[in-house]
Order: structure tokens, then sequence, then C-alpha cells
């Protein structure tokens, strides 16, 4: 009983937090922000969004070693997975991409 209403009661935030046309950012690691811009919030209930990202080195950016990114493709992604970071605590350069094989100033992350 008690884990249905937590799992309820995460629905609905889910379902009012997450927004189309919303863009959330978050500092992933001391120096390197992920902002998320939120296409589609149709499943958020379910954890799932459709959503544009860009990682990118705020240090870096400032100091005019790279520029800010453009936001990648639509795709869909796991709410649990928005904010998963697997570089260091002080990011450095952003990881590339595994889906291109190239750096494009974006994390792929996927469900």
């Amino acid at each position: 009983m008690l884990l249905a209403t937590l799992h309820k009661f995460r629905s609905w935030y889910w379902a009012r937090h997450y927004v189309a046309g919303k863009t959330l950012t978050h500092f992933i690691a001391n120096d390197v922000r992920r902002d998320v811009e939120i296409v589609d919030a149709s499943r958020a209930a379910a954890g799932v969004l459709t959503v544009r990202t860009r990682t990118w080195n705020v240090l870096y950016a400032i100091a005019g070693i790279a520029s800010e990114p453009l936001y990648g493709d639509v795709r869909e992604i796991a709410i649990s997975d928005l904010w998963k970071w697997s570089g260091k605590s002080w990011g450095g350069p952003v990881p590339a991409s595994p889906d291109s094989g190239e750096y494009n100033g974006h994390a792929n992350i996927s469900i």
C-alpha cells in the first residue's frame, strides 16, 4: 500500500513538473551543465520524456576554449537518466557521443 502511494505521488509530481516547452538546467558536475528542453511530456507519469539536450562545460565556454553547443536531436529518455554523468566531478571536456563516435557537444543518454 505504501509503495503504491509513493508511485502515485511520483507519477503525479512528474506529470506536473515535466511540462512540454519547459527548459530545465542542472549542473551535473562542478563545471558541466546539462540543459534539457522538454518537447513532449505526455508519458511523464510513466517516467519517459521526449527531449532535446545539450551538455557543456561552462568554464570552457567562458574561457573561449569551447562554444556553447546547440541542442541535440529529439529523443525519448527515462527521467531517471536525465541527470546521469559518467565523467569526473570536475567535468573537463564533455565526453564524445557514443552513438556518433565524435564530439558534438551533446551527451547522448538512452532509456
